[in-house]
């Protein structure tokens, strides 16, 4: 066995490894307070678990910023080797030093939101209402964990070269004002808020100000085509009292337009539990694909074949509850098991909060062809993803809301019926 006779060596003193990583090079210095507005869900080292010692991760953080760089920075790059190159220089890779360090403070978190029963109203929300739509994995019997309640307050300290400073600063606003932290961040867990980079007002003409000061400072080029996805647009609804009622008003649309009664589907009964039959194709086509179904529930014949909602974000699983006979499934892109939604869903408070508004979010992403379903072999296409067939049969959601029969675009014409206005 091999023995090993020197000791570990001392660890480095403050701010050591910053002044050898860049040795000879003049740094400037900035650090952005930083607070949770929303339940944190997951962020720990292992999926979904809280991390109580270290709830905020410095690699994730460093993950989320670059992310937010590539989305807005990064789109004036024409391919990814032009992204890579520049991305490689700010932030570093396996094969070049950071022009950047980063250095997360954060106290052990001691507040939880925590998960009571099936049976009761859980994380302190009501059991059907829209939380619970974003929630449901925290919940589930096989990944159930407490979540860390919004108001946690942590720190980010740069020290970068001088010419990385639009970068750097851009992408903590872009993360700070439309990311989060942990899982489900697209739908609004984990939200953040930093004072200096927000609105002053909910106001719309104040957040349009806001917005546009932005495009122009940081030279933002939006809703471009890129093999990554881009910042596109950014629509707002009416102001709330606070951050946690203004991601409920951005949760429900998207309930609301996939599930609500009247609108994704039929009456049912009362029981919430047993919701009624969807207005939306997936159903009858997983019937008709597995060639299964309950007796009670043929497929409608004039129900065209398809999978609409796939564009909102994969993989969807099927589950029919209490429905005996029903096909249960999947859906995920070919050859992958996930794709992220290219909406993004929560509130955004401003500087004289506690007022917030709800935001919609829309990336420019690379597009969805292929799909493939669990217990099928076939392949489904673009045009069962897209297609003005889905907006043309009876009660079909996406009626008069696109006539190209697009999921996406089909919401974001809801959701201004909803009162939210594009800034």
């Amino acid at each position: 066995m091999r023995t090993i006779e020197e000791s570990a060596p001392p660890a480095p003193q403050k701010d050591a490894v910053r002044d050898t990583y860049k040795a000879g090079k003049e740094l400037s210095g900035k650090t952005f307070d930083i607070e949770l507005i929303t339940p944190m869900y997951g962020g720990g080292a292992i999926a979904g678990v809280n991390d109580s010692a270290f709830p905020i991760r410095p690699l994730s953080v460093r993950g989320q910023l670059r992310f937010w760089w590539r989305a807005t920075r990064g789109a004036k790059f024409n391919t990814a080797e032009e992204l890579f190159k520049a991305e490689e220089e700010i932030w570093g890779s396996t094969e070049k030093q950071s022009g950047t360090v980063v250095k997360v403070t954060a106290p052990e978190w001691a507040q939880s939101r925590n998960y009571i029963g099936s049976k009761d109203d859980n994380y302190g929300f009501r059991r059907f209402g829209p939380e619970s739509y974003v929630l449901f994995p925290a919940a589930a019997d096989t990944s159930r964990h407490n979540l860390v309640k919004e108001g946690l307050a942590f720190k980010i300290e740069f020290s970068f070269e001088q010419r990385f400073k639009a970068d750097i600063f851009c992408a903590v606003w872009a993360w700070s004002s439309f990311g989060g932290i942990g899982a489900r961040t697209r739908r609004g867990c984990g939200a953040l808020f930093c004072k200096e980079l927000t609105p002053e007002k909910t106001a719309l003409d104040s957040v349009a100000r806001w917005w546009q000061r932005k495009i122009e400072e940081y030279e933002l080029q939006l809703g471009v085509k890129r093999e990554w996805p881009t910042l596109f647009r950014i629509l707002t609804g009416p102001a709330q009292a606070n951050s946690l009622q203004a991601w409920q008003e951005s949760i429900s649309p998207m309930k609301n337009f996939r599930q609500g009664v009247g609108t994704g589907r039929n009456k049912g009964s009362r029981d919430p539990r047993r919701p009624g039959r969807s207005f939306w194709p997936e159903p009858d086509t997983l019937r008709r694909l597995l060639k299964k179904n309950n007796p009670a529930h043929k497929p409608d014949p004039n129900m065209p074949d398809g999978f609409p909602r796939a564009a909102f974000g994969l993989p969807i699983l099927f589950h029919f509850a209490g429905s005996r006979g029903d096909p249960e499934s999947e859906i995920h892109p070919k050859k992958s098991t996930r794709m992220s939604s290219p909406l993004i869903l929560r509130p955004l408070k401003t500087q004289g909060g506690p007022d917030a508004v709800p935001v919609v979010i829309q990336l420019q992403g690379t597009k969805l062809n292929d799909l493939e379903v669990k217990g099928s072999s076939k392949t489904l296409g673009s045009e069962d993803i897209a297609n003005p067939r889905f907006s043309t049969y009876r009660n079909a959601p996406m009626q008069k809301r696109s006539s190209s029969g697009s999921a996406i675009e089909a919401f974001l014409s809801y959701v201004k019926e909803q009162g939210f206005r594009e800034v």
